[in-house]
């Protein structure tokens, strides 16, 4: 069986994403029973600032469970009406 060759990119920066437009992130709260979510404008962040470095340090406001997911929110940019 050949051997897999393991691939690295480099993290997405929101530099990045705010390059293609986005500039709000959506937070899932992970604790598995709260099913909480938020959305937050990432304004005040470095560009080189991980998406991912901001899991661990995220608190949900509901049941406050430290660690959440969190992604680039991309919903104001799909299917909007073409003029």
């Amino acid at each position: 069986m050949a051997r897999r060759r393991s691939e690295t990119f480099a993290p997405v920066t929101l530099g990045h994403i705010r390059g293609h437009g986005c500039r709000d992130l959506l937070v899932y709260c992970s604790s598995g029973r709260c099913h909480h979510s938020a959305s937050m404008n990432a304004d005040w962040l470095s560009d080189a600032t991980p998406v991912r470095s901001l899991c661990r340090r995220m608190v949900c406001t509901r049941c406050g469970m430290i660690g959440a997911d969190v992604r680039p929110d991309w919903g104001p940019h799909v299917n909007k009406p073409r003029v």
